[in-house]
This record gives structure tokens, sequence and C-alpha cells, in this order.
């Protein structure tokens, strides 16, 4: 099967106690691992403002976790967060490494107009 990276960010109820967060981000590690995923990265970002009030609650504890599994692994995930209370929205999207345009230098690129022999750019110097 096909794996790839992935983002999750989850936002959590703000007003959970410390265990119950704990015990929430762990159960999504397990459920990656247990089913061959490999996490990369946890991030608490911590308790932030809203952009609007989700079940009228105005604050949200954030935590992304990046991990690199199959299509099968992702859909459990969402589904298992979609049934839990204490999360209030996730996302999860594919990462994909940055490719980057490989440039010429700029001794290597064509020139766009030609340069002009140092002589003329003396003269011009002198006669001004």
């Amino acid at each position: 099967m096909r794996t790839r990276r992935y983002e999750t960010l989850m936002v959590l109820h703000p007003e959970l106690p410390e265990a119950q967060t704990r015990e929430t981000i762990d159960r999504a590690r397990r459920l990656i691992t247990e089913m061959k995923g490999e996490v990369h990265q946890l991030q608490e970002w911590g308790i932030r403002e809203l952009a609007y009030p989700i079940r009228k609650v105005g604050r949200g504890y954030y935590v992304l976790v990046e991990y690199s599994a199959s299509s099968d692994v992702v859909r459990e995930l969402e589904r298992t967060m979609k049934i839990a209370d204490e999360i209030l929205r996730f996302v999860s999207v594919v990462s994909q490494p940055m490719i980057r345009k490989q440039r010429p230098s700029k001794a290597n690129r064509p020139s766009k107009t030609p340069a002009a022999p140092a002589e003329d750019f003396e003269e011009m110097a002198l006669t001004e």
C-alpha cells in the first residue's frame, strides 16, 4: 500500500482537563502507529483564539500532527475524530515536499542585452 506524508490539525476544547487532552493526543498517535503509520512530529500550539465561535466556544487548543501513512489510516483517524466530543474541528491534508525549480546561476544565464565594451563606458564618463 502506498504511504504519503500527511498533516492533521486538531482543535480541542480549551476547557478539557490536562489528562483528557493528553489522552486525546495519545489516542491519535497510537491509532497512527498501530495501523503501520509513522509519526514524524507532533506540535502542541496551545490555546488560541478561533476566527469564529464553534459550538459557542471562542478559543481552542491546537495540535498539529505530521505523519506518513496510507489513506486508510487517515480515513480511520478522521472517523474517530468525528465522534470525539472533545475535538471541535480537524483538517487533514497531504503534505507535499517543496520542490524548487532549478534556475541557472547568473553566470550561466543568457544575457538579455548585449554587453557594451568597457572602453565605451569610460568614454561616456569622461565626456559628461
